[in-house]
């Protein structure tokens, strides 16, 4: 599982524009996917998960803490 942090401060455009906020997000995650998960994008079945709730706008600025993972759900576990 991997964490990363967004901080939205006053002046940005998602914050008091009811401008969604969750698209931006999940783009910026697929970034850190390309980057961490080179190998497993080519693979079937693998998919960004989400974990921490998303709001669909900003009314002040905020900073998100989003625990997120890039898995196969359908993959069992070799414990």
């Amino acid at each position: 599982m991997h964490t990363t942090t967004f901080k939205f401060e006053e002046g940005s455009p998602y914050v008091g524009s009811h401008r969604p906020v969750g698209l931006e997000i999940h783009e910026r995650l697929m970034w850190q996917v390309r980057r961490l998960h080179r190998e497993d994008m080519q693979k079937a079945g693998w998919q960004l998960i989400i974990y921490t709730p998303i709001p669909a706008y900003l009314y002040k600025p905020t900073t998100i803490e989003v625990y997120w993972d890039y898995d196969n759900p359908e993959e069992s576990c070799s414990d």
